[in-house]
């Protein structure tokens, strides 16, 4: 079942990546959990990956405290759907563009204890599309 949200700018850019690569993918997708639904931003069924993506154009401070909070939301939907969907790997791209990318790892990384992957930029979302999918680049 696919919802007939309207893209964010930052999906529409993930969307031309997994475009770019030939990348069979849907868009806001829902998980159905133990009687409750959850919504994907993205999922790749021939690669059984999920993901979310969220960013962030506050000033760094205020802009670091939001993505720690919302990473640990996206960490408790990707616990909850890897429990129903245990082969899942779930891919988070959290983005500040008043933060270095290394800053954001550094708060968000230890609360995506369910993410299998982390991107903080387009271009490192970019490699691990490639590298997981198999696909040149």
């Amino acid at each position: 079942m696919h919802s007939l949200v309207p893209m964010t700018e930052q999906e529409e850019q993930v969307d031309d990546i997994l475009n770019q690569y030939a990348i069979s993918h849907y868009s806001h997708v829902v998980f159905p959990v133990g009687g409750r639904n959850y919504v994907v931003d993205f999922y790749m069924p021939n690669h059984r990956i999920v993901l979310e993506c969220w960013r962030s154009t506050s000033r760094r401070g205020i802009a670091l405290t939001w993505v720690e909070r919302n990473a640990a939301y996206v960490d408790w939907k990707f616990r909850r759907v890897k429990e129903a969907y245990a082969d899942l790997r779930c891919v988070a791209l959290v983005e500040v563009q008043q933060a270095d990318p290394k800053l954001v790892q550094k708060y968000v990384k230890p609360v995506m204890e369910h993410a299998d992957a982390l991107s903080c930029s387009m271009e490192e979302l970019a490699r691990v599309v490639r590298e997981w999918c198999g696909v040149g680049g």
